[in-house]
């Protein structure tokens, strides 16, 4: 795709003074009711993994008070999801660190530690996702015991009530060995990535394995770190180091819809000499060039005729990108020299590994057609973090992505998250000085409306993950060894 010459010339000005026509509104993505009558119930909120929505937030001239609670034995906790609320209007949130799993409870002013629940888990193994279902029940994971650990509260309806194991499901080793990365299917199904590029779907009745199925784009090497989405046909898109590949699950078995090659590493780029998932997120962590399979793809309009998207790893830019998520348009030419499915490409200005910068790890927001990308500057930013937050438009009549801004003085170090309601995009970072601040960015102008200075102390830094916002407005941000809230206060 050729970029416009004003920003082939690095004009960040004439970014900033663009005019942006008309508001920006979140997509209606069908509910899945399996999962928790919740404004996050999923890692990046929903299946779709827009991590925004429709939601109601922080907003400029509100009375914000900000809770910080350190995380049981010190662990990270960077993924957090909410059951639905209890009749008595409290909410939990619930955090999964890399020993147990915590249970905090936010009730007006109120944010205190309920419960933890330490389970058997492997220093190395990360096991941080966390889904909360309609049944109640939270579904997290055992790497070391190969093992699904549905847990509950000991009793229904019961704010203060710590959690307990309501079931598990033993993985036979032979099937293969759990990753991190599941979500729920529309059918009542645990969908998981499995060592040795493989998927499995588990009954979420019965913990038995309904089917297996092999991945692969080109063949070998096929390394992923990252979560994937999926929607309510039963397709889920996963990205590699060599391309995307779009699955069917039918509900008895899973079906190739499409694969489509592309280079996340980008040129000049050699592959790695073994495949593997733990080596390619600790090139990552430290900010290696020619890492990343390509952030988790996220999902714009519908089965039909939408998107899905995704930032590669390119250097010295990395690029947002797009496939056709359905049938591709007859009249589509594509692009030169990439895979026919490949449908925009956009370099973006501020998501680069050069200097301080990282690849690209921490996927975007999307509202409707409107994607939000913030510049990742590692787990222990300095006081002079790479800045930058962009917004990225789909126009779905002329086929290409358009850049509508791009804030280069502010540092997001997570995934940042976007409300249509208050027309904020949010994100957590360095701000004036070495303090950390919470910010609030116009979606339409790109400018700060909201800033919250919070503390310098290291103990506040973002994990780089995602801003997940409750049911009352509150939005939670897993921090070093800690889980913090951001409330509007009962002034």
């Amino acid at each position: 795709m050729t970029l416009n010459p004003w920003l082939l010339a690095g004009s960040i000005a004439a970014i900033m003074s663009m005019t942006v026509v008309g508001s920006v509104s979140a997509q209606d993505v069908p509910r899945n009711r399996y999962l928790a009558n919740s404004t996050w119930s999923l890692f990046h909120r929903n299946g779709y993994a827009q991590a925004a929505g429709d939601l109601d937030a922080l907003r400029p001239g509100d009375s914000i008070g900000f809770q910080r609670l350190d995380n049981p034995e010190g662990g990270t906790a960077p993924w957090t999801v909410f059951p639905a609320p209890y009749t008595d209007g409290s909410q939990a949130v619930i955090s999964n660190t890399q020993k147990g799993v915590v249970k905090w409870l936010m009730n007006g002013d109120s944010f205190e530690k309920i419960s933890y629940l330490r389970l058997p888990r492997g220093r190395f193994d990360f096991d941080w996702n966390v889904a909360a279902l309609s049944t109640g029940e939270i579904v997290v994971t055992s790497i070391k015991r190969n093992t699904f650990y549905l847990l509950k509260d000991e009793q229904p309806d019961c704010p203060g009530c710590e959690l307990i194991v309501h079931r598990s499901f033993e993985i036979p080793r032979s099937v293969g060995e759990l990753t991190i990365h599941f979500t729920v299917s529309y059918d009542g199904h645990i969908l998981v990535l499995l060592e040795d590029n493989k998927i499995a779907a588990i009954s979420l009745d019965t913990g038995e394995v309904a089917a297996v199925h092999a991945l692969g784009v080109g063949g070998s090497g096929y390394s992923y770190h990252n979560a994937f989405a999926n929607d309510e046909t039963g397709r889920l898109f996963i990205s590699s180091q060599q391309g995307v590949t779009a699955l069917d699950w039918t509900g008895a078995r899973f079906e190739t819809a499409w694969e489509a090659e592309y280079d996340f590493r980008g040129p000049g780029c050699r592959e790695p000499r073994r495949a593997s998932r733990f080596r390619e997120r600790i090139r990552t962590i430290r900010g290696r060039k020619c890492t990343g399979t390509g952030t988790t793809p996220s999902l714009i309009g519908t089965a039909e005729n939408g998107l899905v998207v995704m930032v590669d790893g390119h250097s010295p830019e990395n690029n947002l990108i797009a496939f056709w998520r359905g049938d591709i348009p007859n009249d589509w030419q594509g692009i030169a020299g990439e895979d026919l499915r490949l449908a925009g490409r956009i370099a973006l200005p501020f998501s680069t590994p050069e200097g301080e910068g990282h690849t690209a790890e921490n996927s975007p927001a999307i509202l409707g057609n409107s994607i939000f990308v913030a510049q990742w500057a590692g787990f222990r930013p300095d006081c002079t973090p790479p800045k930058g937050v962009q917004r990225v438009d789909w126009n779905a009549t002329d086929r290409n992505f358009e850049l509508v801004w791009a804030n280069p003085d502010v540092h997001f170090n997570g995934i940042p998250t976007a409300s249509s309601q208050t027309d904020l995009v949010y994100g957590i970072g360095r701000g004036n000085g070495c303090t950390y601040a919470y910010r609030g960015l116009d979606i339409e102008t790109g400018e700060i409306r909201l800033d919250v200075p919070i503390s310098k102390d290291d103990r506040y830094v973002d994990q780089g993950n995602q801003q997940a916002i409750a049911n009352d407005g509150s939005i939670i941000v897993g921090v070093r060894r800690g889980t913090l809230r951001l409330y509007r206060r009962d002034d």
